[in-house]
């Protein structure tokens, strides 16, 4: 839809959300858009709500993961941001129906932007988009996916000092023990917990759970389910006020893969469960261990395009020190029923309700638009060309496939992809692939100017 379109539609929601704001006493806005990393950047502005869209600085989609660390790359070259075209500010229109009122902060709410070309077309690199365009093409099978994320996290105590010297392996991790589903791991634990519980509630976002993890300074918290966009806005959002509490608490969280060295403790993951839905109908499941057939569709486009899109579940550099199916982080295209060292778990208990797919690809590093988009995208296709799964795993299934084990690996096939390029448009893919070859490119810079520990170790005497 256009912008103009979208903008008059959606008119009667700003009056009646304006003023409903107002009366509760709302006076600031937080304007949130999300990047090509996954992050929010937001602006803080006396409230208001604009029908005919607001300005957009196009750099915003272009910045690199790190945004300037640890060599000042702030962003990448593209088609909307560039020396050519002089970084031009394109539009963004807020969602009505992504507007929350922060219960803990009774002057402010805060919303989400699509973004959209000075033409009035929606901006064809905006994940957010990438996602309703998704959700859109399974909805127009006739079925909704509802998505449920968990993440895990690590929390330390945050000295200011180190980290602007970025010394970030001097933390100290937040809890004294690495045990799993600790009540104990630290006196206030449990007062952080309920905190942020309350304020997910306020925004209503629904937290199953929340846990200590394997891990020094690891946890977790899983999401209730949603509809496809609103997981994505719910997660981000989940993310966003786990940062803000534990800085109010003088802890700092990251949301980085792996924080540990490889082999020591775990890495993060973020597990997305998506099931299938027609109306209050589940559609997956045919009984304990068995898919109804638009279930093993949707599972087949899934593993059929798993490689194609792996970079969206893998994002970063740091993403493959995750790279470990020993440790339950998948390494090949697999599936196989409760089967926690498969690319995807099928779980078909207790209720045919309850029936959903476990993605277990994806660290805490990623973009759950992409993400999303990427399991929707091909889960449709797989529905719409009747593609089979390959043969259920139920253990560790040495002989399937591989996932490519690099960063550079995984970006050559996603921008060599037909179907990325179908299902996503090639400005897109031409894009995100730039965002990620960036990261690469900011590594190698930064390792030239450095003489490695090995390098002294092996060579100076």
């Amino acid at each position: 839809m256009q912008l103009a379109e979208q903008a008059a539609a959606w008119a009667p929601e700003y009056e009646a959300q304006y003023r409903k704001l107002k009366a509760a006493g709302v006076t600031f806005l937080h304007s949130h858009m999300v990047d090509i990393a996954g992050g929010f950047r937001s602006k803080i502005s006396p409230l208001k709500l604009s029908a005919t869209g607001d300005a957009l600085n196009g750099i915003l989609y272009c910045v690199s993961h790190g945004d300037g660390q640890p060599i000042g790359d702030t962003a990448f070259a593209s088609v909307l941001a560039s020396d050519d075209n002089g970084y031009p500010n394109i539009q963004a229109l807020a969602d009505p129906g992504s507007i929350r009122h922060h219960g803990w902060r009774r002057d402010t709410a805060s919303i989400i932007m699509n973004g959209y070309m000075l033409d009035g077309t929606p901006c064809a690199v905006d994940p957010r988009h990438a996602l309703q365009a998704a959700d859109h093409r399974l909805r127009a099978l006739g079925y909704e996916a509802r998505v449920a994320l968990e993440y895990e996290f690590g929390i330390f105590h945050a000295d200011h000092a180190l980290m602007q010297q970025g010394r970030y392996r001097e933390l100290q991790p937040w809890g004294h023990s690495l045990v799993n589903y600790d009540l104990v791991r630290s006196g206030d634990y449990q007062d952080l917990v309920a905190e942020f519980m309350r304020r997910m509630d306020m925004l209503g976002i629904g937290v199953a759970s929340f846990v200590t993890e394997y891990g020094y300074g690891m946890y977790e918290f899983a999401l209730t389910p949603k509809p496809a966009v609103e997981a994505a806005d719910d997660a981000m959002r989940a993310k966003l006020h786990l940062r803000e509490l534990c800085a109010e608490r003088g802890l700092v969280a990251t949301f980085m893969t792996r924080f540990q060295p490889p082999g020591k403790e775990s890495a993060c993951g973020a597990h997305h469960h998506v099931s299938l839905w027609q109306g209050d109908t589940p559609v997956l499941a045919a009984g304990l261990n068995a898919l109804s057939e638009v279930g093993q569709h949707f599972l087949g486009g899934m593993l059929r395009h798993m490689r194609d899109t792996h970079v969206m579940f893998r994002p970063t550099l740091n993403s493959y020190r995750r790279f470990d199916r020993g440790a339950w982080s998948p390494t090949d295209v697999s599936w196989g029923y409760e089967n926690r060292t498969a690319a995807i778990r099928a779980i078909t208990t207790p209720t045919p309700s309850a029936c959903r797919f476990e993605h277990r690809v994806p660290g805490a590093d990623i973009n759950p638009y992409l993400t999303l988009a990427a399991m929707l995208a091909a889960g449709a296709d797989g529905i719409e060309n009747r593609i089979a799964p390959l043969p259920v795993s139920p253990g560790m299934a040495l002989a399937a496939e591989p996932l490519q084990s690099t960063l550079a690996a995984a970006i050559a096939d996603f921008a060599a992809s037909d179907f990325c390029r179908a299902a996503f448009g090639d400005t897109f893919v031409d894009h995100y692939a730039d965002s990620r070859r960036n990261e690469i490119a900011a590594y190698e810079t930064w390792a030239a100017q450095r003489i490695t520990d090995f390098e002294w170790q092996r060579y100076f005497v």
